[in-house]
């Protein structure tokens, strides 16, 4: 794989840097004459780390620097880098993409109207999604390119382009930002705000999240379903993989764009069945209308997935969605011993079978949260959960 160096700056400057370009080992410093990656940044030292391979493996070393290395947030003296992991050092952040080789892919490289497309980051269900810079802004961005299978399909374009213009007229800051989308050649593209990773990415990475982060996650997805609410759509889709966080650590949701419609009557008449089965609703699987508060199952189900490191239910994707429709979720206490009461109380509450026994829109989940995150600030003294798994056995 090849590794590529996507370094932020303090001033909000960014570049990408290949290091299969370049002699190895790499030393990352603000001295020109010590390192050959050079940072402008005063709280950077003069020979502040160096990145270089241990046989198959590309590693970080600090070099003994006044404000130290960080990966992760986690300060280190020496470790193995792996793809997405966020490098900080001064006020820099440099962010590791491990990439296949140009020759897998043709686009990698390649310069398509005024984007330079740089690595993979990951494919969706039209095309493949690119690490790319707006070059006349230097602005790295991320482009979702309209897979070469689906282009002599015209029902496949149109879908893929009413969904960028449709995802490109909603704004929220807790929405991936679309910013443009056009046509090149024969390719289509879908420009966006660029990422760090998805909740998904952080999963694979780390295992099952704290109570903390997921908690904000939830909170910043409830404010964009909210915002979804107010447009009068739902998602569909809700789940780890279209959850994305950004260097500040704020989750945006994606893919709003495949969000359908609610009607005069309050509900949203599915053509089919729509969604993941390890997040899908019990009336969205059905295939029935639906409302918001599917959205709100979805998102209970994903919050399980980042606490437990696992989903719900296995089995195959018949046995999964029947599960979702009849049976009882796993005991969270017992999965997750160090969850509050409070998280757990939620976390049930989002995915009770009956659309009537959720919170009653997203801006009540929202409020939610910021009561559970001020608790959490307060000393507590642990109280018995047998009334609540009482309460869940009679519904």
């Amino acid at each position: 794989m090849k590794p590529i160096l996507n370094i932020r700056a303090t001033d909000g400057q960014q570049r990408s840097v290949d290091l299969s370009t370049m002699p190895s080992p790499v030393v990352i410093g603000r001295d020109g004459e010590l390192s050959q990656i050079v940072v402008a940044d005063s709280q950077v030292s003069r020979a502040h780390c160096v990145i270089g391979r241990e046989g198959k493996l590309l590693q970080v070393e600090d070099l003994g620097s006044r404000n130290g290395t960080l990966l992760n947030d986690k300060r280190v003296m020496k470790a193995v880098l792996r793809h997405h992991d966020v490098i900080k050092i001064g006020g820099t952040a440099i962010q590791i993409d491990l990439v296949a080789p140009q020759g897998d892919d043709p686009l990698i490289g390649k310069r398509l109207g005024g984007f330079e497309l740089q690595s993979v980051l990951g494919k969706g269900r039209y095309g493949t999604v690119y690490r790319g810079v707006q070059v006349a802004l230097g602005r790295q961005v991320a482009v979702k390119v309209l897979g070469v299978e689906y282009r002599s399909e015209p029902d496949k374009v149109q879908a893929f382009l009413t969904e960028a213009r449709r995802a490109g007229r909603l704004n929220h800051p807790n929405l991936v930002q679309v910013h443009d989308v056009c046509q090149v050649e024969e390719h289509y593209l879908l420009i966006m705000e660029l990422m760090k990773c998805s909740a998904a990415d952080q999963l694979r990475q780390q295992g099952k999240l704290p109570e903390p982060p997921v908690l904000g996650l939830i909170s910043d997805v409830a404010k964009a379903l909210g915002y979804a609410e107010s447009q009068r759509l739902v998602h569909r889709d809700v789940k780890p993989d279209n959850v994305l966080v950004n260097e500040e650590g704020v989750y945006k949701l994606a893919d709003l764009g495949i969000a359908t419609a609610i009607a005069a009557d309050g509900q949203a008449h599915q053509e089919r069945t729509f969604g993941s089965p390890h997040y899908v609703a019990p009336e969205q699987a059905r295939g029935g209308a639906i409302d918001g508060r599917a959205d709100l199952y979805a998102l209970g189900a994903s919050a399980w997935h980042l606490l437990v490191g696992a989903p719900m239910f296995t089995g195959s994707t018949r046995q999964i969605v029947a599960a979702h429709i009849s049976t009882e979720p796993p005991d969270l206490e017992e999965l997750a011993p160090e969850l509050s009461e409070g998280m757990v109380e939620l976390i049930y509450d989002l995915l009770a079978k009956n659309p009537d026994d959720r919170p009653e829109n997203a801006q009540a989940v929202a409020k939610r949260v910021d009561e559970l995150a001020k608790q959490s600030s307060e000393p507590t003294t642990q109280r018995p959960r047998i009334r609540r798994r009482m309460r869940r056995r009679r519904r």
